[in-house]
């Protein structure tokens, strides 16, 4: 996988993350204001991936 896939799914992964934390929210099985560092761990997730599967710079380059 490649670094562009990653950025073309973080918003809907984003969106998808957020709705559930809401419709648990509304479930009454955790609250936002308890739930919402999980949203801090999907983009560091996110991110990392990004970062793992990112093409090497090129070397000797200016």
């Amino acid at each position: 996988m490649n670094s562009n896939l990653f950025r073309a799914v973080r918003g809907p992964l984003l969106l998808i993350a957020v709705g559930v934390l809401f419709a648990m929210d509304q479930a009454g099985t955790v609250r936002i204001g308890q739930s919402w560092p999980a949203l801090l761990v999907v983009v560091g997730l996110l991110k990392l991936m990004e970062q793992l599967t990112a093409a090497p710079p090129a070397a000797g380059g200016n």
